[in-house]
């Protein structure tokens, strides 16, 4: 036999009964069986204990290095070969045989015999020729079976053995397999390889998704193909991996698929920092050619913050999945926005939570990956910017009040990134606001990142505004702090603010259909479709649509509130808002190196209550961003007050104070009216038993901030006879509102010992607080009138409806019918409103007047018979012959408590009564007072248990006073006879005693007319040109013809 043959049976003896480690295919152990026992009796004896042979140690390790030591360089190559890339030229065995290889050889004249110099052929031959698995994932293996065959050889050369070739002849291998790696991955190269999986070359990208992928693709492996390939191909080659991975995700677009795969897999690339950085060098991370809508999908990163949303615009599925019913069930008759159909509050709270937790998980591993890409390279951090201004310029759309949801991103893609933009603003939203001075107060005037120069500035329009950024030297970059503070206050504008907005707006549209559902259910209960069948089934199925259609939008609005009232989040972003309040007045300040933490918990003097010649920055900021802390702080105010228990509000009420006090610097009155209201939410208890108690207070921050303590009252004040003219369409009705909020504020304070002070400090400025005190009476007389009217109508016409209508009632009658019904309606509101409102302003005026010190004011002579002739007006409504006319049911709905305004009214009277001013003014109102109407109301109040004795007697003094008033005064007017006509006032057509000439119209008046008149109007009741009452002239000549007439009279 000669050598050759003799060899190779050697080795196929050694490959046979030598196990070793690198086997290419391991011995199984098959069990030995347990010999056959024969049966015994049982025989009592004493327990001996087994002596345990011991079995000699063997060392595993020193059994391979045995057989390693046999082999000679020649087999050991030929052995690990075969083991690595599981192929032979041996036929029988069960490697792959590489037949086609072999015949080459054979051709060549060469032995065929797996080498050094065979190993690549072989390696190309095994990878190319038609195989059940695919190119890569045989290549990976092979990789891994070569990295334990270098693993066991540098374990002998511990033990002094000399493996130097052998360890070079393995890294040759490797880098081999490596670089066939690379080929595999390359999507240029795919042809060369049999087509035996659909993953193509991003097939790494599917090994990634899998459970053990750090096994799959190990760390090791990665590292070595980036340093392989970074200057040959990497891109493509994660570009085909990422593509497969964004596949695999963008199929999930429902809550409770699994993201986790997508997720580790994108984590565990990006935790290589050169893919990091080229991963954001890729066509697809930010493409240009994206619409707002196709950029969640397109972008690498779109579908990992998209897909994993909670919001329904995402995921349409997801409302039926978590908050389905079985049916509507019965429509409560209030407008109770937590009615919820026929869902279990229990199963709705319970999804909310899970939601919630999904939304938690998602928020973190996005966090993660985008902190991964950000600490990368400064490269890769400038792509995360400039990716999230990109989605904040394909956004604009959304800050509109009217949105197409098609053109725009979705909630969710908005709400999960601004959650990330959060968690990177953390370190910079520490208590004590240490890292302020980083943000650049100079982002907008450069336009580097954000152009908002078409947006509506605090007090600049836009054409100065550019004048003034073009000729400021602003910076080309800024740092990290800068740009996150800035993407995240546009996120939380077209993002958060606008979903909100949307919220807002489907409740309302809840609410709406909820009254037309139960419209067509009682005409359904009255049998009207009864006779005609074809009219039935057509009602009957509008409303099981209309009924299907508002459970889903119910459904939607749960779903909307798993994400919107999340309480933890909500703290997280009134955290970044307490941050941007802070920077708004640090941009207005002259000295940015006060600590503003302190500033805002009012213990730091500052120059800001007003400000004086505020910074270019400040005055060309744009509104929407103070618009926007307002906006979030009423949605919480709103929905989820309790927050606000636990939770300082410091940096709101410093804020407020701030645009209160600095009107002349912002101009839109509407930003103002917000605050106040936020402000008068802060007056509201925070909890309601199901048996009306209220629990829980906030207003103590009112009555214990420094800044509100010094602050609020004049401001409110001011504001309450600003309000007037707020330049907008609605600014009559608007006005309404906000003075019931102010009205509500003081009476919070009231009682506080400083705000009563500061209340009387204001008073003693008599032209101010005249204006104020005849703002109210107009208010008083508008929404009395209004309420009282509107109750007049009521009551008749629910008289008439109340009768139903009859089964064979005419098109016309029920077309008449709904009519009413809309007419009811709509004076119901109107009289619920201008109730509410005037219950408030009558309280206010009682308050006020009851308090000596601030008396005079309603004793000025423009002021004091309008005030006389109004309480005399509605005393005759409440009290008067005609009073049964406001009688309806439920009068409480319509917030009509008689009694309660009547002794509001009453009041008044009493504590004016000692007045000489006021006794005459009533004397003077010949078209209402009437004695008897006085001695009505005190019977009704005493008989309530309303009136104490002393009140009853001075009422009864009252009326004594003004009827002996109006005694002398006739008796003093039939003593002077005929007034000259040009004596007289021409509007009131009383004799004037101090006349002045209007300039404008020629026109000559009397001075305490012309005053009461320019209270409320600014212009010159003859002509309406501009007029202010240091315009006009006294009339002089006419004045001595008065006086001489009646000296004469005398």
């Amino acid at each position: 036999m000669d050598p050759d043959a003799i060899r190779q049976k050697r080795l196929a003896k050694l490959q046979s009964s030598v196990s070793m480690d690198t086997d290419p295919k391991p011995v199984e152990k098959k069990p030995t069986p347990k010999p056959v026992q024969p049966k015994v009796q049982p025989v009592v004896q004493p327990v001996v204990q087994p002596v345990v042979q011991k079995s000699p140690t063997v060392d595993p390790l020193q059994q391979q290095l045995t057989r390693f030591q046999q082999l000679s360089p020649e087999q050991w190559q030929q052995h690990v070969l075969q083991d690595i890339l599981q192929a032979t030229f041996e036929e029988g065995s069960q490697l792959f045989l590489l037949s086609s290889l072999k015949q080459e050889l054979l051709q060549e004249q060469t032995n065929p015999v797996l080498n050094h110099l065979t190993m690549e052929r072989a390696l190309y031959s095994r990878i190319t020729e038609q195989s059940p698995e695919p190119a890569f994932y045989y290549l990976i293996q092979a990789w891994k079976r070569c990295k334990r065959h270098a693993g066991q050889l540098q374990q002998f050369q511990t033990k002094g053995v000399h493996v130097k070739d052998h360890l070079a002849f393995l890294s040759e291998l490797e880098g081999l397999i490596v670089n066939y790696c690379g080929l595999a991955l390359n999507p240029e190269m795919q042809d060369i390889f049999p087509q035996n999986h659909q993953f193509g070359a991003g097939y790494m990208g599917h090994l990634l998704l899998q459970p053990d992928y750090e096994s799959q693709v190990p760390k090791q492996f990665i590292e070595q193909l980036i340093v392989r390939f970074q200057e040959d191909g990497l891109a493509d080659m994660l570009r085909e991996t990422v593509k497969n991975i964004l596949t695999e995700i963008r199929a999930k677009k429902k809550m409770n698929d699994d993201f986790q795969p997508s997720f580790r897999a994108l984590g565990y690339l990006l935790s290589f920092k050169p893919l990091a950085i080229l991963m954001t060098q890729l066509k697809e991370w930010n493409p240009d050619w994206a619409t707002a809508r196709s950029f969640e999908l397109l972008s690498i990163l779109g579908p990992f913050v998209a897909n994993t949303s909670i919001f329904p615009d995402t995921d349409p599925g997801i409302v039926q999945k978590y908050f389905g019913s079985s049916g509507l069930g019965e429509i409560p008759h209030e407008d109770d926005e937590r009615w919820i159909g026929s869902r279990n509050h229990g199963d709705v709270r319970m999804s909310k939570t899970l939601l919630r937790e999904s939304a938690l998980f998602v928020h973190k591993q996005l966090h993660s990956i985008f902190l991964s890409i950000i600490k990368a390279d400064p490269v890769s951090k400038e792509a995360i910017i400039g990716y999230l201004f990109k989605s904040i310029q394909l956004n604009q759309a959304r800050a509109k009040l009217q949105v197409d949801k098609n053109l725009v991103s979705t909630d969710g893609f908005l709400y999960n990134l601004t959650q990330v933009c959060l968690l990177l603003c953390d370190p910079i939203m520490d208590p004590h606001y240490s890292k302020l001075h980083l943000i650049d107060d100079d982002f907008f005037s450069s336009r580097l990142r954000w152009d908002v120069s078409q947006d509506t500035k605090l007090n600049c329009d836009n054409e100065k505004c550019l004048e003034l950024w073009n000729a400021h030297e602003s910076k080309k970059q800024f740092n990290f702090v800068t740009d996150i503070f800035y993407v995240t206050l546009g996120l939380m504008h077209f993002g958060v603010l606008s979903t909100i907005r949307s919220f807002t707006g489907l409740s309302k549209d809840i609410q709406e259909m909820k009254r037309r559902v139960s419209q067509v259910r009682l005409m359904q209960q009255s049998g009207q479709w009864n006779s005609n069948p074809m009219a039935k089934a057509m009602y009957e199925q509008q409303l099981k649509n209309f009924e299907n259609e508002l459970d889903n939008m119910i459904g939607q609005r749960l779903c909307m509130e798993a994400a919107l009232f999340d309480r933890p989040t909500l703290e997280h972003m009134m955290q970044f808002y307490g941050l941007v309040m802070v920077w708004v007045m640090r941009l207005g300040s002259p000295d940015k190196n006060l600590n503003f933490g302190q500033v805002a918990q009012g213990r730091v003097d500052a120059p800001l209550f007003p400000m004086h010649n505020p910074p270019m920055q400040f005055y060309t900021l744009p509104e929407w961003i103070i618009e926007d802390v307002c906006e979030f702080y009423l949605f919480i105010s709103k929905y989820q007050a309790p927050i606000f228990e636990n939770h300082p509000r410091d940096e709101i009420i410093a804020f407020s104070m701030f645009v209160l006090a600095n009107s002349a610097h912002i101009k839109n009155p509407y930003l103002k009216s917000k605050l106040v209201e936020i402000l008068f939410f802060f007056t509201l208890p925070l909890y309601r038993t199901v048996t009306g108690e209220t629990m829980g207070r906030i207003d103590g921050v009112l009555m214990t901030h420094p800044l509100a303590k010094q602050h609020l009252v004049p401001l409110v004040l001011q504001f309450y006879v600003d309000v007037e003219k707020t330049g907008m369409s609605s600014q009559f009705y608007d006005k309404f509102n906000i003075r019931y909020n102010i009205s509500q504020i003081l009476k919070c304070v009231w009682n506080d010992s400083t705000h009563l002070n500061n209340l009387v400090k204001a008073s003693q400025d008599k032209e101010f607080f005249v204006k104020f005190v005849a703002l109210l009476m107009n208010d008083t007389t508008y929404l009395l009138d209004e309420a009282l009217s509107k109750l007049k109508e009521i009551g008749p016409l629910m008289n008439e409806l109340s009768i139903p209508l009859a089964a064979n009632a005419t098109k016309e009658e029920q077309e008449q019918r709904q009519e009413k019904e809309k007419t009811l309606a709509q004076y119901e509101r109107q009289a619920t409103s201008c109730m509410a409102l005037g219950n408030e302003t009558v309280h206010m005026l009682q308050v006020l007047t009851g308090n000596k010190r601030m008396v005079d004011p309603f004793m000025a002579v423009e002021v004091v018979e309008r005030l006389a002739a109004m309480l005399d007006y509605n005393l005759v409504a409440l009290a008067g012959p005609r009073m049964m006319e406001l009688k309806v049911q439920q009068p409480e709905k319509y917030y009509f408590k008689p009694k309660k305004l009547l002794n509001d009214l009453m009041l008044v009277f009493v504590h004016l009564s000692h007045r000489q001013e006021f006794v005459q003014a009533v004397a003077k109102d010949g078209r209402s007072y009437d004695p008897q109407v006085f001695e009505k109301a005190t019977m009704i109040l005493q008989r309530n248990m309303l009136f104490r004795p002393d009140e009853c007697q001075a009422i009864a003094d009252f009326v004594g006073k003004v009827n002996h008033v109006i005694s002398t005064e006739k008796t003093e007017e039939e003593e002077m006879g005929d007034i000259p006509d040009h004596f007289l006032d021409p509007l009131l057509y009383t004799l004037m005693e101090n006349p002045v000439i209007l300039p404008s119209s020629g026109v000559t008046i009397d001075l305490s007319t012309i005053k009461a008149h320019l209270l409320s109007d600014k212009h010159d009741p003859f002509n309406r040109q501009p007029l202010s009452i240091d315009d006009v002239i006294p009339n002089v000549q006419l004045q001595q013809e008065i006086q001489n007439w009646k000296a004469k009279k005398n």
